[in-house]
């Protein structure tokens, strides 16, 4: 069960209840106290939010991450509060996936779960679904859980020309640009898109596999191994020699 953060905010802010003694009216250990206060991003130096006004924003539409400027509360924090409004409760069920009453659509986990960083847990929370029903609509729509990292971060490690290389040069796939860039595949694609870099088409290497063979390499004692065939080929023709003489006898 998941304190109210209002709550959390009146004994901090209005009441100036000390950090220490949370835990304590929470009936719970004053780690506990802590933890909590650290994931709403409450402290006594940052402003009383309502989570009124903090699902009303995210209602209207505004990113999770733009609900952070806007408040001045950490993107992680907002995420947490949000899940602890419940903004999204409808009934726990099973729909076909891909459906129109689907609440897992591909594009809401691609927006929330690559873009905004909420985890798996968070989007079944919100939508009042199973975090393995989260996890299997991830699986079939290829979407990786790997939380994409700040994205000027990213830019700085990923320059346009470095992605050039590695995709277009190098020919690396995108699971296999983000595995060496501790990212997700998605973030990779998207990186592409953003760069301006055009996609391979599906299927690209095995196709120019095909049209363009790769030269087979030689074996470093390659010289040795070509003059031991002929020695060979021509012991055969001496061999093949003789038994026509012996067969004319």
């Amino acid at each position: 069960m998941r304190p109210d953060p209002d709550q959390l905010q009146r004994w901090v802010l209005r009441e100036s209840v000390p950090a220490s003694e949370v835990g304590s009216r929470l009936g719970l250990s004053r780690a506990a106290g802590y933890g909590w206060l650290r994931r709403y991003g409450i402290t006594a130096a940052t402003m009383y939010v309502s989570q009124e006004r903090l699902t009303g924003l995210w209602r209207a539409g505004m990113l999770a991450s733009r609900v952070a400027v806007e408040t001045g509360i950490p993107p992680d924090a907002v995420r947490e509060r949000l899940v602890a409004a419940a903004v999204l409760v409808p009934d726990r069920n099973y729909f076909v996936v891909g459906s129109p009453e689907d609440p897992l659509p591909e594009h809401l986990l691609r927006d929330w779960i690559t873009r905004e960083g909420f985890t798996a847990a968070q989007v079944a929370a919100l939508t009042g679904t199973t975090v393995r029903q989260v996890r299997y609509r991830l699986a079939r729509y290829r979407l990786s859980t790997g939380r994409p990292g700040p994205a000027p971060r990213l830019r700085r490690r990923l320059t346009r020309e470095r992605l050039v290389r590695l995709y277009q040069i190098e020919e690396l796939s995108c699971q296999r640009i983000g595995d060496q860039e501790g990212v997700s595949a998605e973030a990779v694609r998207e990186l592409l898109k953003e760069y301006g870099i055009d996609r391979r088409p599906s299927g690209s290497r095995r196709l120019r596999s095909t049209l363009h063979p790769k030269v087979k390499r030689q074996h470093r004692y390659q010289e040795t191994l070509d003059r031991a065939e002929a020695a060979q080929a021509r012991a055969a023709e001496l061999i093949r020699a003789a038994r026509e003489v012996m067969a004319r006898l």
